[in-house]
């Protein structure tokens, strides 16, 4: 009789909380319940945005300006970083010291060895070519950090009109694809 007893108060205690589980769901909560006080609330985003994995910045980085003169491109050397990076084809970047917050970094540059005459070998056949010249320029203890984040553009005649000028710089430039704000260099140590 005793066992009967405690099973029937063990029924109704989980039928009780099955009940309070099921009705905010159900969206018939009483005005008065904790459920319904939450839902007419609203919700106010935080001011910070989540911590990123590793210690890295917060997600995102907010919108930079530049504040440093642009400089053209062709005047710029590998380790130089872009306070600023919009697109790979501008027609310069401001540079900053790398220890300052920045955006993204000169790793490579140089002239492709196809003479100006050559037939364009195709965009696929570059890309392989260009990034295997950049690839011992980045340090891969950063690479491994920020992992899928990090991005390479590699700028260069990419075009039969472009290669048809006779142009063979290419450039490098390694950036992440959140647009972190960076400090430090991605530079291979030599």
């Amino acid at each position: 009789m005793l066992l009967v007893g405690i099973s029937a108060v063990v029924a109704v205690a989980l039928l009780v909380v099955g009940v309070q589980a099921v009705v905010p769901l159900t969206g018939t909560a009483r005005a008065d319940s904790p459920a319904a006080s939450e839902a007419a609330a609203p919700r106010i985003p935080r001011a910070e945005p989540e911590p990123a994995p590793l210690g890295l910045p917060p997600r995102p980085t907010p919108t930079h300006v530049a504040t440093e003169p642009v400089r053209p491109i062709a005047s710029l050397k590998p380790g130089d970083c872009l306070q600023t990076y919009d697109s790979k084809w501008a027609d310069g970047y401001p540079v900053v010291d790398c220890s300052a917050p920045h955006i993204a970094q000169l790793l490579a540059t140089g002239t492709l060895p196809q003479p100006a005459a050559a037939a364009f070998p195709g965009k696929d056949a570059l890309d392989a070519q260009i990034g295997d010249l950049c690839e011992p320029s980045l340090d891969w203890h950063w690479v491994a950090i920020w992992n899928e984040d990090v991005q390479l553009d590699l700028r260069y005649p990419d075009t039969d009109a472009r290669w048809a000028t006779g142009d063979r710089t290419y450039y490098c430039i390694v950036y992440t694809f959140s647009r972190h704000e960076l400090t430090g260099s991605v530079l291979a140590q030599q």
